[in-house]
């Protein structure tokens, strides 16, 4: 383990920020933050919840400069939306989101024309989610020149929504071996435009070094740090195929929405379900953050996405399967008696699903026991 933290913390990253587990507030009870309700109903709870696109501005710059395609920073900020909207449906809240957004730019690098982009593609993804019968609206939002702290672009979002007690979906550690059903990233949801690489918005640090080719650093000094020490190390252009799409369309693929399926499924099957995690910063161990006392085993991995297997090789898949989500961004904790249920209903939004593993409780500190391809690890909580 302190091996991997010292090569991911060389690209100047972290990737699960155990430090922030400590800090006053925190509390593992819901995937989100919950507070009282703004409007005084104590019927009610009020989530307030910030995230945003990371390094993957970097990425849509890149890919911008060498296509010339304008249009692609559209889908930054589904990312950004996405990476709340998300988080929030693990603890229940589907509907009512109010968003405001902050971009930060070095204008020598981000030209106006790329910020309105932007900002359209905050209004569009709204629009899609109203067309899906979510009630969502853009509140505003801060544009921030600022070259001497921002080397291209950054992308932040804020969500808030209020959920009534009643429909909140808290974690609850179950008393008997539970199943994890997982929902892919890749592919083409009914509700998605065109393909989906499943990349999301975390771990993409580690993949730009560990793919693209070196000829990025001399061409765009701008995306590096000068404190950086593994720089490009890859083999692979941005116009490379793969499975017949460029590398650059891949890397940037939006962040992929669950939420018209999970609200399908907490509709049916709430009462059945005893956790649900999205597995962001910290990949396949998210779990270790929310379920405490628990053995853990995920030993049915989803076959990697087309842009995941260029990894093959570059770290070992425990440092790969921590990174990033490797597959599946959403894992489900539910009663066996509705995994092939739940499995349907993602089918029927052309979204593959499948058992990964199981779940069950245990006397001592929880512990993610994992394989893939012939490779085993274990992940401990600590206390």
């Amino acid at each position: 383990m302190r091996e991997q933290e010292d090569w991911y913390r060389s690209l100047g990253v972290s990737a699960h920020k155990s430090f922030l587990e400590r800090l006053p507030g925190h509390s593992s009870e819901y995937f989100v933050s919950l507070n009282a309700d703004i409007a005084g109903d104590p019927g009610y709870r009020f989530a307030l919840h910030a995230d945003g696109v990371g390094t993957k501005g970097i990425l849509s710059y890149l890919w911008w400069r060498e296509s010339g395609r304008l249009s692609l920073w559209r889908a930054l900020a589904q990312d950004a939306l996405v990476m709340n909207t998300d988080d929030m449906a693990c603890a229940g809240i589907t509907d009512g989101f109010v968003f405001s957004t902050t971009i930060t730019r070095n204008p020598f690098h981000i030209p106006d024309e790329v910020v309105q982009e932007i900002i359209a593609g905050v209004y569009g993804f709204v629009e899609r989610l109203q067309e899906w019968g979510f009630s969502a609206q853009v509140a505003g939002g801060e544009t921030a020149d600022m070259p001497d702290v921002v080397r291209t672009v950054g992308l932040e979002a804020v969500a808030a929504a209020r959920i009534s007690v009643e429909k909140l979906l808290p974690i609850r550690r179950p008393t008997q071996e539970v199943c994890i059903v997982g929902l892919a990233s890749a592919g083409q949801a009914i509700y998605e435009e065109e393909y989906n690489s499943g990349i999301g918005c975390n771990g993409l640090t580690a993949v730009r070094h560990l793919l693209l080719s070196a000829q990025y650093a001399s061409r765009f000094p701008e995306t590096l740090s000068p404190e950086q020490s593994i720089a490009y190390q890859g083999r692979y252009a941005l116009t490379d195929l793969v499975e017949g799409y460029p590398l650059g369309e891949l890397l940037i693929s939006p962040t992929r929405t669950y939420l018209p399926i999970l609200r399908e499924m907490y509709r049916r099957y709430a009462a059945d379900i005893y956790a649900v995690i999205h597995c962001t910063g910290g990949g396949q161990r998210k779990a270790l953050k929310y379920l405490p006392y628990m053995v853990i085993r995920k030993e049915n991995f989803f076959p990697l996405p087309p842009l995941f297997s260029l990894l093959e090789g570059t770290r070992s898949w425990q440092e790969l399967f921590e990174a990033l989500n490797m597959g599946h961004r959403i894992e489900l904790y539910v009663s066996p008696g509705v995994v092939d249920e739940l499995i349907a209903l993602a089918h029927e939004f052309r979204v593959e699903a499948q058992v990964i593993g199981t779940a069950r409780p245990s006397e001592r500190p929880t512990r993610i026991e994992a394989s893939f391809r012939g490779e085993s690890w274990v992940w401990k909580r600590e206390g």
